[in-house]
């Protein structure tokens, strides 16, 4: 088998982490810009690495991938920012 044959497992869990962060969150990831993403993605990063070292709490892939997709989405598709 093949990473990619796995895809369909993966982006099936990933709908729904989205679709609860959704719920929680709304749309307030379009309230950032794409400037400054990368500081703050690897923020969280570190976050989720620093409870893992620390308090044994496993790193949460799917919000990994979440957070990179959305860089992907601001980076792909400027228009759905509102940011002003």
């Amino acid at each position: 088998m093949n990473l990619v044959d796995f895809l369909p497992e993966t982006t099936k869990k990933l709908e729904t982490q989205l679709t609860k962060d959704q719920e929680r969150w709304g749309n307030t990831w379009k309230h950032r810009s794409r400037e400054g993403q990368e500081e703050r993605a690897f923020a969280r990063f570190n976050d989720y690495f620093d409870q893992y070292k620390n308090a044994g709490v496993p790193i949460p892939w799917l919000k990994v991938i979440g957070e990179a997709h959305i860089a992907m989405v601001r980076e792909d598709h400027p228009e759905e920012l509102e940011t002003t």
